[in-house]
């Protein structure tokens, strides 16, 4: 009788040994439930930033400079010194005038100038006094048009010289430095106010 017990405990044991595998293998087996996908999170988009207008996508038009009999001749050299200063300043892509083109093309920024300013000095002082006395000088205003015809831009620029259309010697000499004084001053405002805001001067 005891030799059956332990037979029947020893074939019991066996058997669920044997079965122990198999349960596990059933286990394993059973379908695994699919995990539902997360929503993915929609990332902000950045504002796009604000661009300045490129040289290439700016036409300038300049127009005929205002101004009194008494200053004309000083102005007209202005007007042809900025223009050609303007034309090589690689602000704008290209640079058309009234002479050139009579009536403003469409979609160009406009230049406009008017003399505010003019005082033809004295040849005495300048003659007896010296040392920069009785000099003339001329002060213009300029103002700039977008393509919109929105002013965004305007500027004072006062320049000096000894002599302005004088006969005296060296007198076209000097009256040149004026001009390109003032062209240079206008290409340098004007650089100004196209560089972007960390690299603007005060």
């Amino acid at each position: 009788m005891r030799k059956s017990n332990i037979s029947f405990i020893l074939a019991s044991g066996a058997l669920a040994v044997a079965l122990c595998p198999i349960t596990l293998m059933a286990q394993d087996e059973q379908p695994q439930q699919p995990q539902e996908a997360q929503p993915a999170q929609a990332q902000p988009v950045p504002a796009p930033a604000a661009e300045q207008p490129k040289p290439e996508s700016r036409v300038l038009w300049i127009a005929k400079y205002e101004t009194d009999a008494k200053a004309a001749a000083a102005v007209a050299s202005i007007q042809a010194s900025t223009a050609n200063t303007l034309k090589y300043s690689n602000l704008f892509e290209s640079v058309k005038t009234f002479e050139t083109d009579a009536t403003q093309p469409e979609g160009t920024w406009t230049l406009t100038a008017k003399e505010l300013d003019f005082s033809g000095g004295s040849a005495a002082k300048r003659a007896l006094v010296g040392f920069g006395s009785g000099r003339s000088k001329i002060t213009m205003e300029y103002t700039l048009y977008d393509a919109s015809k929105k002013v965004v831009w305007t500027k004072k620029i006062t320049t000096k010289a000894n002599f302005w259309g004088a006969a005296a010697l060296g007198a076209g000499q000097d009256q040149g430095k004026a001009m390109d004084e003032q062209g240079q001053k206008l290409a340098d405002a004007l650089a100004n106010f196209f560089a972007p805001p960390a690299n603007k001067s005060r």
